[in-house]
């Protein structure tokens, strides 16, 4: 009797393995924006899932993201393996440990697994969750990329935007019209540590465009540069706290001030 030859597990193609990179790369921003923390690894071989994800548990943020904040179950993988089947992702779901904590495993069987998983994600965030990547990608159009934009109790802080940053966003605001003001404050050429008079007055100038900009009052408090601190870290200005709606509503000026011609008469929550 002869036995058949075991399988051999392959190395995946390079074109699958670019679309397993993609859809990984898909699935970290998911769930970044949705406020919860994963770490993909995709597979190399044929016979490995597509990919695999960890995720910590430490924190409690993914229970309640994942099963709509129901009572902890006995194996906490077992609600993730519940809703991932009713929506129709293939993938096994483990307790594993990670480090002192603990963590879950999830195995997404394929690519097309992978793509739904992503969308599902998406589909399940928070309003605020929703809001703070289009305020950052408003941000990011601008040029504004070192940002603080993330969710807390519902709402989305925002900050901190370092002064340059801010003097950016005031021009892109005002088209420009605050430009004598700046340019009398001589918030142009220098941002050493003693000028932290005026962050404060581009914070209050900031703070008036921002707020009328979002229908809603944003606080825009000053966090200069001290004398000992000012090499390593630039002036700041934090704008505080607003709802998603207002959230929308300033990605939407900013994008529409920057590009008049984008929006046109499209409502707010079509940002």
């Amino acid at each position: 009797m002869t036995t058949a030859p075991a399988e051999v597990d392959t190395p995946v193609d390079r074109v699958s393995l670019e679309a397993r990179s993609a859809v990984a790369r898909d699935l970290r921003t998911a769930f970044r924006d949705s406020g919860v923390h994963a770490i993909p690894k995709i597979g190399m071989t044929t016979a490995a899932s597509a990919v695999s994800l960890t995720i910590p548990l430490s924190g409690g943020k993914t229970s309640l993201f994942l099963v709509d904040g129901q009572l902890p179950a006995a194996n906490p993988a077992a609600p993730l393996q519940h809703l991932l089947g009713q929506h129709g992702v293939q993938a096994k779901v483990t307790l594993v440990e990670f480090g002192p904590e603990t963590a879950l495993d999830v195995e997404v069987a394929t690519y097309g697994d992978a793509r739904r998983l992503t969308a599902l994600v998406v589909e399940r965030r928070s309003e605020a969750h929703d809001a703070a990547p289009r305020l950052r990608a408003a941000f990011t159009k601008i040029g504004i990329t070192e940002d603080h934009i993330f969710v807390s109790n519902g709402a989305v802080q925002i900050g901190d935007i370092n002064a340059p940053d801010a003097v950016t966003l005031l021009e892109i605001l005002t088209d420009g019209d605050s430009t004598a003001a700046l340019n009398e404050l001589g918030l142009r050429d220098h941002w050493d540590a003693g000028c932290w008079r005026e962050v404060e007055k581009l914070a209050q100038l900031l703070g008036s465009v921002v707020s009328e900009a979002c229908g809603q009052y944003l606080e825009s408090v000053p966090n200069p540069a001290c004398h000992s601190c000012a090499s390593s870290r630039p002036h700041r200005i934090s704008l505080g706290t607003a709802s998603p709606q207002h959230v929308l509503l300033l990605a939407r000026a900013i994008t529409t001030a920057d590009n008049p011609g984008d929006y046109g008469d499209a409502a707010p929550s079509d940002v």
